[in-house]
């Protein structure tokens, strides 16, 4: 099967910021790209799940007033028609290793849209190599995110190791969400297994104030970006926020994006938007705008705009392809 990328129409209205409207029916207007070149956004991050199932849902809680509703492929259809998605990557947020396979069927009528599925399965466990043998045999199965520590907080277990061996020995992927890991823990990893590729989700889990950031933060991550098996999600970035009401100014922002880029590069940054997490600090084009805004070529201080025009492939979907290998399904 090919990816058939749908049709996103790039505007151009430079006006030293992007202005974006969330009830608007057109794709969203990009600064500085005066090619005729559409980008055909691939969205590394999203989450879909119905809490209307007889067996419920582990997250989102109850108690959740934003989430807890159901999330399906016609509520993220809805939104990605609005501001010009072509695609995305599912993350799995369920600990249940059948949710797996029921997010697999849920969206399997739209194999262009819904291009892979990063999954959950219990790392460290006995029964973990013939679950991930079991799943792995749907090309779309692209690996696996760790959101809770596995070995407890013995994390370098030999059972862990094993794992996340086979997980490296069969070419897929591993992302780390880092609120219950360290960077430093990453690295770890990407040192003892440099055929594995790491995804860190969410800009490395930096809380995002006003105030300067903890440099650790900073040294860690370019630590992490030494090896080249290491990539970053921009994505996430209302979570981060450490702050209420959820700035929507790109300069709150600039100085973490600036670290990322400056480590990672352009070869290995990746777009993902954390949706519909998004909605707790605003709506999903004002946080693409404010990423948008800020990898281009006047901001990045760049001074062929064509090259401004190639960092936005690579962030938005080229990156994302070589990540995850798409161009294989």
């Amino acid at each position: 099967m090919k990816i058939r990328f749908a049709n996103v129409y790039v505007l151009l209205s430079y006006t030293g910021a992007l202005i974006f409207s969330s009830c608007c029916t057109k794709a969203p207007q990009f600064p500085n790209e005066e090619s005729t070149d559409r980008l055909d956004i691939i969205d590394t991050h999203i989450h879909l799940y119905d809490t209307n199932r007889s067996q419920g849902v582990d997250w989102p809680p109850t108690t959740d007033k934003v989430l807890y509703r159901p999330v399906l492929t016609e509520h993220f259809d809805e939104v990605a028609d609005r501001v010009g998605i072509a695609s995305t990557v599912i993350v799995e947020a369920s600990s249940r290793v059948e949710d797996n396979q029921w997010m697999l069927d849920l969206v399997q009528e739209n194999p262009d849209r819904y291009l892979a599925l990063v999954g959950n399965l219990p790392i460290g466990t006995d029964e973990f190599s013939g679950l991930l043998e079991r799943f792995s045999k749907d090309s779309r199965f692209v690996g696996l995110r760790m959101r809770e520590r596995p070995g407890g907080d013995e994390f370098f277990t030999d059972a862990v190791w094993r794992d996340l061996g086979l997980l490296a020995k069969k070419g897929l992927t591993l992302d780390v969400l880092i609120n219950n890991f360290t960077i430093d823990e990453v690295t770890e990893v990407a040192k003892r297994l440099p055929s594995l590729k790491i995804m860190i989700n969410h800009l490395g889990g930096l809380s995002i104030t006003r105030d300067p950031f903890d440099p650790k933060w900073k040294n860690a991550m370019e630590k992490a970006a030494l090896h080249e098996n290491v990539y970053c999600k921009v994505s996430g970035i209302f979570q981060r926020a450490g702050v209420k009401p959820t700035p929507k100014d790109k300069s709150f922002y600039s100085p973490v994006f600036k670290v990322v880029f400056d480590a990672f590069g352009e070869d290995r940054i990746v777009y993902g938007s954390n949706w519909p997490v998004t909605d707790r600090g605003g709506s999903y084009s004002e946080q693409l705008g404010i990423i948008r805004s800020y990898f281009n070529a006047p901001v990045m201080k760049l001074t062929d705009s064509t090259r401004g025009e190639l960092i936005a492939r690579k962030l938005f979907r080229e990156n994302a392809i070589r990540f995850y290998g798409l161009q294989s399904l």
